[in-house]
């Protein structure tokens, strides 16, 4: 339950910031701008967080980044891009990071996550062949939401190492993932098990490349990226698969 106390704390606290976004919109001095930021900072630090706005400003700002970063690329958009189309100050950007390496290194998280929890198989049901298309389509509907992170993937890895520890613990994690699944649609009678198990490490590298640069060879090519190109993706992958495919 919220104390008198800390309502009062949270109302001067808000009065505060107020008047500071009312000076920066006054002022033009780029110092001003930087001291103005770094205060609220501080306000937004200390303060008791008891109206709940915590998660909720989070989210903002990590979906306003997600379809900047889709929409123009990391290198286009700044964290005070990111604040301006969130309709929140600067300085209560960095509150909640401190910089856009910390806001890509979440967007991944928030991958690897959707990721994990999508090609999970039920327990309870054997999979089918419409079951393996619908893990295919969400894998590219995955990649449509994230597409920044794939487009960039190569750069991205390479100027944070943090992230790219990340990203490769994530990879083997889909390597052992692809395995599981494969043979729980072998056991389904969906998919034909190769005899050399060579052919089926260069299947899982196969169809990891593929998704991993996708949008980079439309790119190269000249074609449009857009969620129609997701499908042919689909097209694609199926193709791949095609050979292990049962028909009995």
């Amino acid at each position: 339950m919220t104390s008198l106390r800390d309502l009062f704390c949270n109302i001067h606290v808000a009065t505060i910031i107020s008047s500071l976004r009312d000076f920066r919109r006054r002022t033009q001095l780029c110092c001003v701008f930087f001291t103005l930021d770094k205060l609220e900072y501080l306000l937004y630090s200390n303060r008791v967080n008891t109206l709940g706005d915590t998660l909720s400003t989070k989210d903002n700002i990590l979906t306003t980044a997600l379809k900047l970063f889709n929409d123009e690329g990391t290198a286009a958009v700044s964290t005070n891009h990111i604040a301006e189309a969130a309709g929140i100050s600067p300085g209560n950007l960095y509150y909640h990071f401190r910089n856009k390496e910390e806001i890509i290194r979440e967007l991944f998280e928030r991958l690897f996550a959707a990721t994990d929890a999508g090609f999970n198989l039920p327990a309870d049901t054997m999979p089918t062949l419409d079951d393996l298309q619908q893990y295919v389509r969400f894998n590219y509907k995955t990649l449509w939401a994230y597409r920044f992170a794939y487009r960039e993937l190569a750069a991205l890895l390479r100027s944070d190492p943090e992230l790219r520890t990340n990203f490769l613990v994530y990879r083997k994690r889909g390597f052992e993932g692809f395995n599981q699944l494969f043979d729980a649609f072998v056991s389904a009678g969906v998919l034909i098990a190769p005899t050399n198990p060579e052919v089926r490490s260069n299947l899982a590298e196969t169809i990891w490349l593929i998704s991993e640069f996708w949008l980079n060879s439309l790119e190269i090519g000249g074609k449009p990226i857009n969620e129609t190109q997701m499908e042919r993706g689909v097209q694609l992958m199926m193709q791949v698969l095609e050979p292990f495919i049962s028909r009995s």
